[in-house]
């Protein structure tokens, strides 16, 4: 028999193969761990200190070497030319005559090797088209892209009672909890995608250059298997953000019909610098009309009157998640003629000219929008000088005609918008720009990007920080000198305002306007408005104090574009200045804020480390993942792995004194008990109880036993004398279904609930329990059973959304439990062992090189019964000695 050892891909040199003492040990299955393991190792070895061998192991056995015990990855074991073991070579004495180890398989490359400390939700990308409703349905239906989606939907949408199901505004303050009609209304974030197991895994390993393979990649039912949403509930849910657009007019007076805008903020009562004021939310007032919306994911609602005493139009316009927004404002003014005195002499109209001030702004977060502040103002509170202080030479105010950057002390609530009129009063002063006399004193205005000047004030100082960037060559002083807020975008306009007299070009009356192209972090829900404030002019009629109130009307177009994900694109200084240490910022950058896409690994939870949650799916359903190469990975059944056939039988009836065998306890325990992670205050746990506390009567209280729900658990009885019992709980939980009656088709839902019990209990307020939302609850897995489609999505359009259920009907079955029955998680997956015996059959027997090579693939035939092979010990390669195997009847 010739035995080659090979180190460092040299051949080692060995006094003989007996002197050599090669002992393989191997062992496959430990029932007592529930588990199938292959781990291999030698007996220790020595060999001798030649010249080669002293070369290889970089002269150890001189006393000046350092580092002298390694481990060398690199050794392979041959008998008669048949690779019996790859691993390595750890050294463990060295002495004048040799060295001294042993040979064993290393453990193989984990996933925590590769994932380290990278969460879920960091595990790179996993793009699929995302096209709202369309693609919802689509892929719930099972419409998408078949050739690029061979495997099958990537996700589904389902619905799943993540809380109460959610109601709108019309519905009674305490409606049915489990009634499912036209008065529920989801949007997206009521949709969390499940994602597809397996192709997840799959994709999360090629994001890290990896290959994930494996029988499990090709078993019916994990091919199927979905798993829910969790996430913290603060944790935003990265949908996709469309464009967004709105165009309209809105004018104060109406000379045709005597109507006057009713819905304004008046301030008659000083306000700044005896400054009257009117202020009205464009979207929500009686005079606007609107023209155009571009928005196909229906973020922008125009709700309908409910009452005479209501705004005649009410428009949200919502962010639908967090970044950067390139913000395109197009607006202007017009002047109108026309003289108008309500009969009760509380208001009146004058023909409009642009002696007055005019602002039209655009701001977040201002339902009703009652501020008397005109913003465009060039001293505190918006740039930390005063009117008439010290050093008015240094001073800085925009260059004629560019943006005025409004601080957030002036205004949190501003984004950017268009100051005109030429109001010469003397406190008026504060609003205008002294390097901006032409025509109508005019500016742009957008809100800073950098910090605001009173950020170091302890007492009112503003602290948030608004990230903002328009173009802008910068402010100047009197000298001339720009020194700050000069702001470079790339391919981006500096915004602009104009004037037109009337009687020019045919217009009767004066006009001005604005363009402004602004990127601007907004946050996910911001909700965005249009304002116009005024000055009011005071006067009597009919001996009746009355305001006065410019007749002017305004157009607007306002666009809302997905740019970037991350603040850290713009490269705004504190000062509110382009840093010219930081790349330059481009209008036409690619963008980063998804319009027709989602990334599904942000959808993943962010809580949680990648091999935290492999490992905790592998062993939910007892799966083996080894590295099997540089680059491969292989996710096994298993059950699969134990030998079935009898392909690589070894016959030991005439090779093995039956008579000379001895037996050994299996030790296999009592029981394995396996279940779920599980909260006994969700809601269906706790409807699952149908036990009672017994009271000191000896009747049944009201009181659930909160331990005798159901868990999804089972124990599996192996019938041996031994008392242990092997205990394994998953990380994730059960799923339980409650019955939605469904208005829409007479139909019963039966939904997932995920929720705790409390938001279900009778009394409870309905608005204030369905604000209650549990998505950072365990996760909990389902395979799809169908859709229903319903027309209770925002914007009122009809969407199919996936219904799920716990067991698998295919050619093989799969019920998402442990319960000891058929087709349970238990029976599928786990190998489970009953008492046989209770005991290892030890035989002492020669193996070929051949046979060891094949051993984890093989079956033993003793005494005409068949064995599987649980270890083998002492195996010697040159088959002088006997090795022991180990052997369990036939298992599977």
């Amino acid at each position: 028999m010739n035995i080659e050892l090979y180190i460092k891909n040299r051949l080692c040199d060995i006094d003989s193969p007996e002197s050599l003492g090669i002992r393989l040990k191997r062992q496959f299955i430990n029932p007592a761990e529930l588990s199938v393991k292959d781990a291999q190792k030698s007996y220790e070895i020595t060999l001798p200190a030649t010249p080669a061998n002293n070369e290889i192991f970089s002269y150890a056995n001189v006393e000046e070497t350092q580092g002298k015990f390694r481990v060398y990855e690199d050794a392979r074991l041959y008998a008669d030319g048949i690779l019996i073991l790859d691993g390595k070579f750890r050294l463990s004495e060295i002495s004048g005559e040799g060295y001294k180890g042993n040979l064993g398989v290393p453990a193989p490359l984990t996933v925590k090797d590769i994932f380290g400390e990278t969460m879920m939700n960091q595990a790179g990308k996993w793009m699929i088209p995302f096209k709202g409703v369309e693609s919802i349905t689509g892929y719930n239906t099972g419409v998408y892209n078949k050739s690029k989606f061979k495997d099958g939907a990537p996700c589904i949408f389902p619905l799943v009672l993540y809380g109460l199901l959610p109601k709108n505004s019309n519905t009674e303050k305490n409606p049915d909890k489990e009634l499912f009609d036209s008065n529920v209304f989801l949007n997206n974030n009521d949709l969390p995608p499940s994602v597809n197991c397996l192709q997840m895994l799959e994709r999360i390993f090629a994001n890290a250059n990896y290959k994930l393979a494996g029988t499990a990649m090709n078993d019916e039912c994990l091919r199927k298997l979905y798993v829910s949403y969790k996430n913290l509930y603060e944790y935003e849910m990265p949908w996709n953000a469309p464009q967004m657009k709105i165009k309209g007019k809105w004018y104060n007076y109406d000379a045709d019909t005597k109507w006057i805008e009713a819905f304004l903020f008046e301030n008659l009562e000083g306000g700044q610098n005896n400054l009257n004021t009117a202020t009205v939310n464009l979207f929500s007032c009686n005079r606007t009309e609107i023209e155009e919306v571009v928005d196909d994911e229906h973020n922008i609602e125009i709700a309908e009157k409910p009452s005479m005493y209501d705004p005649d139009i009410k428009i949200k316009f919502k962010v639908p998640r967090s970044g950067l927004y390139k913000v395109e404002f197009d607006a202007s003014i017009i002047m109108g003629n026309g003289y108008f005195r309500h009969s009760d002499a509380w208001y009146g109209i004058n023909g409009g000219n642009f002696d007055r001030k005019y602002e039209l702004k655009l701001v977040r977060n201002c339902a009703d929008y009652t501020t008397s502040r005109f913003d465009n103002t060039f001293y505190k509170d918006n740039i930390n000088q005063v009117r008439g202080g010290e050093n008015p030479e240094k001073f800085l105010f925009p260059q004629g005609g560019n943006v005025n950057f409004i601080d957030p002390k002036q205004n949190p609530k501003f984004i950017c918008g268009f100051s005109w009129g030429n109001d010469t009063r003397t406190y008026m002063a504060d609003y205008y720009n002294p390097f901006n006399v032409a025509d109508i004193r005019a500016n742009p205005m957008a809100i800073s990007g950098g910090r605001s000047w009173s950020y170091y004030d302890k007492e009112a100082g503003t602290e948030e920080r608004y990230y903002s960037a328009v173009k802008s060559p910068g402010y100047r002083n009197a000298a001339g000198e720009v020194s700050s807020f000069k702001v470079d975008i790339a391919n981006a306009p500096y915004p602009e305002t104009y004037y037109i007299p009337a009687n020019t070009d045919g217009n009767p009356t004066a006009k001005a306007g604005g363009r402004i192209s602004q990127i601007v972090w907004l946050d996910s829900g911001d909700e965005l408005s249009v304002v116009s404030m005024s000055c009011l002019d005071l006067s009597k009629y009919d001996g009746h104090p009355i305001a006065i109130w410019p007749n002017h009307h305004v157009n607007f177009e306002l666009a809302v574009t997905p740019f970037q994900q991350s603040r850290q694109w713009l490269t705004i200084d504190d000062n509110g200045s382009s840093n010219p240490e930081k790349p330059l910022m481009d209008w036409n950058d690619t963008t980063t804020l998804l319009e027709n896409e989602i990334n599904l690994i942000k959808f993943l939870p962010a809580e949680i480390k990648v091999n935290d949650w492999i490992d905790n799916f592998c062993k939910a359903f007892n799966l083996n993942l080894i590295n099997t190469g540089k680059k491969n990975f292989e996710l096994n059944v298993k059950v699969n792995e134990i030998p079935k056939n009898l392909n690589n039988l070894i016959d030991l009836d005439r090779r093995a004194n039956v008579k000379l065998c001895r037996n050994e306890s299996l030790r296999l325990p009592s029981a394995y008990e396996l279940g779920f992670t599980v909260n006994n205050s969700e809601k269906g746990y706790y409807d699952s109880i149908d036990e009672y506390v017994i009271g000191e009567d000896g009747k049944p209280t009201d009181e659930k036993v909160i331990t005798a729900g159901d868990s999804g658990g089972g124990k599996y009885r192996t019938n041996s004398i031994e008392t242990s019992v092997v205990q394994q709980t998953s990380n994730f939980s059960y799923n339980w279904f409650k019955k939605i009656r469904n208005a829409e088709n007479n139909s019963i839902l039966e939904l997932p609930v995920i929720t705790e019990q409390e938001i279900w209990e009778h009394g409870a307020d309905y608005s204030e329990m369905s604000r209650k939302r549990y998505i950072n609850l365990s996760q909990r897995f389902w395979f799809q059973s169908g859709y229903f489609t319903t027309n209770t999505f925002k914007g009122d359009k009809q969407i199919s959304l996936a219904t799920v259920t716990e067991r698998y009907e295919g050619i093989k079955r799969l019920a998402l439990h442990y319960r000891n029955e058929p087709d349970s998680i238990m029976r599928n997956y786990f190998l489970l062992m009953v008492n046989n015996n209770n005991s290892y059959t030890i035989v002492n027997c020669h193996l070929t090189p051949e046979e060891y090579a094949e051993i984890n693939k093989s079956m033993v035939k003793l005494n005409g019964d068949l064995y599987n092979i649980a270890e083998v010990d002492g195996y010697d390669p040159l088959g002088k000695e006997e090795c022991a195997l180990k052997l369990i009847r036939r298992i599977v």
